[in-house]
């Protein structure tokens, strides 16, 4: 039986795709039309149709052109049954990074709400889960910086405080850790007493001390280092450039 010939413009209307489309398909060797006359004119047959399908199947379960090219290429089940096993295992992966995605959102949302909720230099207390960090030690003040690019979703500074806040304060990166075995330290579980507040960026150790104050003269009993983190630059933008704070203390008693 004869097939059916289609123009370039007839199977890019049957199958829904851009006639553009199929003109890349042919460039990379992918999906050629069947006959090419003297004028240029590309016409394509019917069982292509089923060739189209297989590529926007495979398509829609994540594989790419190349992939796509190669799978299509493939005449031995076995083989075949063994490249769909390798692409589930890609997308188990990218699903598992899109649910760490999801809960850092989840996370900095709540963080954020409740940052608009409390307000600047209101002394509050929170609920701390346990966190294992990595700490790095900073020499001086002009060399912290702390952002996504550099140090992930979680991070911020340590400050080792004394009871007198005039004295040079000890500063330690931390970048919050999923796996305990490359932690060097670990963030106690508890309540923790808060501020936020807001600083301009070669002011921020200052403006810290003088939210410490007001944590240390709330009446409340906190122990230990304090936890200093911006809450919103790498999502979000703060009115005149300035750049919104968290420094919580663990209670050592409540």
């Amino acid at each position: 039986m004869r097939k059916r010939k289609l123009s370039t413009g007839e199977i890019a209307r049957i199958c829904n795709i851009n006639k553009k489309t199929l003109f890349y398909y042919d460039k990379i060797d992918l999906l050629k039309p069947a006959i090419v006359d003297s004028n240029g004119y590309r016409y394509y047959t019917t069982d292509q149709i089923d060739i189209l399908s297989k590529i926007k199947a495979l398509q829609s379960v994540g594989f790419t052109l190349l992939e796509i090219k190669k799978q299509l290429s493939v005449e031995d089940i076995s083989k075949g049954i063994a490249t769909l096993h390798e692409q589930k295992q890609k997308i188990r992966e990218k699903v598992n990074e899109l649910v760490n995605v999801e809960s850092a959102l989840s996370q900095k949302i709540q963080e954020l709400e409740h940052y608009k909720r409390i307000g600047n230099n209101r002394v509050f207390i929170k609920d701390d889960n346990e966190e294992y960090m990595y700490l790095e030690e900073t020499p001086s003040q002009e060399e912290i910086i702390t952002n996504y690019l550099l140090d992930g979703y979680h991070s911020g500074i340590i400050l080792n405080v004394q009871d007198n806040l005039n004295e040079k304060i000890k500063i330690t990166k931390y970048q919050k850790v999923e796996n305990y075995k490359v932690a060097n330290y670990k963030k106690e579980k508890g309540k923790y007493v808060g501020v936020y507040f807001v600083t301009e960026e070669n002011n921020i150790i200052e403006n810290a001390k003088k939210a410490l104050l007001r944590i240390k003269n709330s009446g409340y009993c906190p122990n230990g280092p304090a936890f200093l983190k911006d809450i919103a630059t790498d999502f979000v933008n703060y009115r005149n450039g300035s750049i919104p704070f968290l420094i919580t203390m663990k209670l050592e008693d409540f």
